[in-house]
Formats: C-alpha cells, sequence, structure tokens
C-alpha cells in the first residue's frame, strides 16, 4: 500500500469530504477527457445526500493521508459492480488508486463475485487496463437530456490464483490504521 495510507469503510460524518473531494477530482482529473459543458454538468449534479444512502445499501472505503481525506471508492459486492473510485487531484499517481482498488477487489471476490466490473471514465481507462481491466464495449452515463458521458466498460475476471490461494468468504474489512 501507498506509503501514509490507511483505509478504512467510509461512515456519515465522511459524507461532505467525498462530496467535496468527488467533486474536485472531477473537476480537474477529467477536464482532458471531456468538453467543459460534460464536465461542469458533472460536478453540478453531485450532491452531499448523494452518498452513503441507506436505501442503496454499498460498499465504500476511504484512503487516509494523516487525517485528510485522499480518495474513495463505492462498490456493490455482490453484483460486483465497482461504481465509484476518485482521488484527490493531487495524490493521482500516488498509489491512492491502486490501494483502494485493491482493496474493494479482494471484498468482491470475498462476497463470491467472479469478476469486477466498471464503466471507466476516458481519462481512467488507462489506470484500469494496467491493474488488468479488460475493455468490453463503448458505453454511455447519461448526465442530462443534452449531456452524456462517453465512457469504456470494463471488467477483470477473479484469478485462478485467488482461488487456489484460497480466498474466504464473508471476512468483513480490517482498517489499516497504524495503532496510536
Amino acid at each position: 500500500m501507498a506509503r501514509g495510507l490507511t483505509l478504512r469503510p467510509a461512515s456519515e460524518a465522511d459524507r461532505d469530504a467525498l462530496w467535496r473531494l468527488h467533486s474536485r477530482s472531477v473537476a480537474a482529473l477529467c477536464r482532458g477527457a471531456y468538453s467543459s459543458l460534460e464536465v461542469r454538468t458533472w460536478v453540478e449534479l453531485l450532491r452531499p445526500e448523494g452518498y452513503l444512502r441507506p436505501e442503496q445499501p454499498r460498499t465504500v472505503l476511504v484512503a487516509e493521508r494523516g487525517r485528510h481525506l485522499v480518495g474513495f471508492g463505492q462498490l456493490d459486492p455482490r453484483q460486483g459492480e465497482l461504481e465509484a473510485l476518485y482521488v484527490a487531484p493531487e495524490e493521482a499517481g500516488h498509489g491512492v488508486g491502486s490501494a483502494l482498488l485493491s482493496a474493494l477487489e479482494t471484498l468482491a471476490w470475498r462476497a463470491g463475485a467472479h469478476g469486477v466490473s466498471l464503466d471507466a471514465s476516458l481519462n481512467a481507462e488507462t489506470f484500469y487496463r494496467t491493474r488488468g481491466y479488460v475493455r468490453l464495449h463503448a458505453a454511455q452515463r447519461v448526465l442530462t437530456p443534452e449531456v452524456q458521458l462517453s465512457c469504456v466498460r470494463m471488467q477483470k475476471r477473479r484469478s485462478t490464483l485467488s482461488l487456489l490461494l484460497g480466498e474466504r468468504r464473508g471476512e468483513a474489512f480490517v482498517s489499516r490504521r497504524p495503532e496510536p
């Protein structure tokens, strides 16, 4: 895992920080892949109340460096669907996304998923490809009737090696927070 990074389950107290990080990440990291209208619309549609919704239980992990939230990922482990993975712009390329992705994949495998699927934003396709994901087809996310985001449907199958190593099902995520 990236040096000085801790992962933990998100809590209700993280809701505003998740929204702020998500908004900053999209605004900064998606600029080159999408038009200013697409990025602006995407960010404007994000709301704090959209995170950690009780009617949509999901596994949400946050990455912290010190006491600062620097990334988060959201997974539907039973479906094996990675629904979100965002990193603070200043942390891009420093292992935060890789650490979150690895932890979320492990949770999906332990829940019995045979693969992890996702819709990658155009700027993130290479990130996922270098971590074993395969492009399935082009896709779109409809934001408004006028704005649709191009993305790439990708999937990573559970490896035979992980099956041979006997990953157990149903284990809870263990925080990697250092002892005081």
